[in-house]
Order: C-alpha cells, then sequence, then structure tokens
C-alpha cells in the first residue's frame, strides 16, 4: 500500500503538539479508505520547551505511528522543511504522499481526504488555501487578514503561479515525484530560506519544475492555538517582499 508522510514541524509547541497529533491519529483508518498507510514525523527543530519531551511520549503512546525527528540546532522553519523533504525522498517511493502542515494545531488533518481527491486527479501539490470560496478563518484578527491580502496580490504580481492563490499556507501535500524532481534538480538548496519566506520559494521552484498546482478550502483555526506565535511580523513582511523579489530576479539561477 502507499504511504502517507505526515511532517509537523515542532518549535517550542509543548501545548499544541499532542492534540494535534491526536487529529491525525484518528484520521489513519480514512486515511487507509484512501489507499495511504500513515506515519507521523514530529520534526523537532532544538526547542527550548517540552516539545521534545511530549513528542517522545506521543511516539510510545501511538508506537508505531508518531516518529520524533531532531535537529541538534535550530536551522528555522526552511530547516525543518528541508528535513522533511529529504525524509521523504529518501524514505519514500512512486506514488506516496507527504504532507505538510503548521504543528501549532491550527490546521485540521480532516482536510487531507479532499487533498488526496485532488492528488488522484493528477495534481502535484496541493494547497489548502485561506482564499477558496468556502474557506474560512477564526481567530486573526482584522489587521492581520489584511497583510494577508495584501501579500498575495504582491505574490501574484511577482511570482505569478498558476492555479496558486495562498503562497504563505504551510498545509499542503505533495506527490513523491515533484519531490523527487526538485531534490535531485536543487539538493541541499532546495529550501534556502530558513523564514517563513521559505514557503513562497518551496512554491516558486516546484513551479520552474512544471508542477501542477491545485488548492482546497479549509478553515484556518488560529484560535486553537495555546502556544505562542513565532512570527515576527515586521521582519516576516520585509523577508517575504525580499524574497519573493529575488526569486524571480535569480529565475535563470534556477533553470
Amino acid at each position: 500500500m502507499k504511504k502517507l508522510f505526515a511532517i509537523l514541524p515542532c518549535y517550542n509547541e509543548e501545548k499544541d503538539i499532542a492534540p494535534l497529533t491526536a487529529k491525525w491519529v484518528d484520521m489513519i483508518d480514512k486515511i487507509k479508505e484512501c489507499g495511504y498507510m500513515t506515519e507521523i514525523y514530529c520534526v523537532d527543530d532544538k526547542s527550548k520547551d517540552n516539545t521534545n519531551k511530549v513528542i517522545k511520549e506521543l511516539a510510545q503512546k501511538y508506537f508505531g505511528s508518531v516518529h520524533l525527528i531532531e535537529h541538534e540546532v535550530n536551522k528555522g522553519l526552511g530547516g525543518v522543511l528541508q528535513t522533511g523533504f529529504d525524509y521523504f525522498y529518501k524514505n519514500g517511493a512512486d506514488g506516496d504522499i507527504c504532507v505538510l502542515m503548521d504543528g501549532d494545531n491550527t490546521h485540521d488533518p480532516c482536510y487531507v481526504i479532499s487533498m488526496l481527491e485532488q492528488i488522484c486527479k493528477g495534481y502535484d501539490c496541493i494547497i489548502a488555501s485561506r482564499y477558496c470560496d468556502r474557506s474560512k478563518t477564526k481567530g486573526v484578527s482584522p489587521f492581520r487578514l489584511f497583510l494577508s491580502w495584501g501579500a498575495r496580490v504582491y505574490y501574484t504580481l511577482v511570482l505569478g503561479v498558476k492555479n496558486v492563490k495562498d503562497y504563505t499556507c504551510g498545509y499542503r501535500a505533495y506527490t513523491y515525484k515533484i519531490i523527487s524532481e526538485a531534490e535531485e534538480r536543487f539538493g541541499q538548496q532546495f529550501v534556502e530560506h530558513r523564514s517563513f519566506a521559505c514557503m513562497m520559494e518551496v512554491l516558486y521552484k516546484l513551479s520552474l519544475l512544471g508542477a501542477k498546482f491545485q488548492e482546497v478550502p479549509f478553515e484556518l483555526r488560529y484560535d486553537n492555538k495555546e502556544g505562542e506565535s513565532k512570527m515576527r511580523l515586521a521582519k516576516t513582511i520585509r523577508e517575504s517582499l525580499f524574497t519573493a523579489m529575488q526569486l524571480r530576479i535569480q529565475k535563470k539561477k534556477y533553470i
């Protein structure tokens, strides 16, 4: 049977990783009905709280389904993505799927089913998008929503990836085929940016490989998050604006 790799980036998520993991475990049988065995990998990015301990306890509680991947030093979100993609590339096979999402319990694994439906239609990367007709966002301030809307317009103008409206949401499904192509083309330069800007970097580089994208609606539940936000808003905005333009300017470097 094909395999679904659920990869959950974790940095100081001691309050949120357990309820999120439980949701994933509850989805295992439903995902199996779609033809995939599920393995859950929590990537601890050298957390300063008890995240590592909590994940080890989850690995014992859900033995065989939940696993810990540890960073010896903090590498940022981009470093976690590279680790996840590397692991998927080395341990996956044709037909397997990698699902990445935030580890703070703001994303619900239930939307994986609709993502798998789109994978079966031949798409390479499925994005849980905040900008589909039936998408909803809860627990986010109007100011943050306005910034997200502005970012969407900017990224669309600068990067222009076909069929993509949400460039920054971390909840995505990737086929083994497209990730293996990216690993072979870019190697350890697949994810060069360590900040939140890495999310648009991944999409853009996959688009240069000819990836086919599709978006599905979902409900972003920021009100479920118990831990503190790791995003430094001003710094994130500045890096994201710069990264998008840099990727566009350096396009010939990647093709």
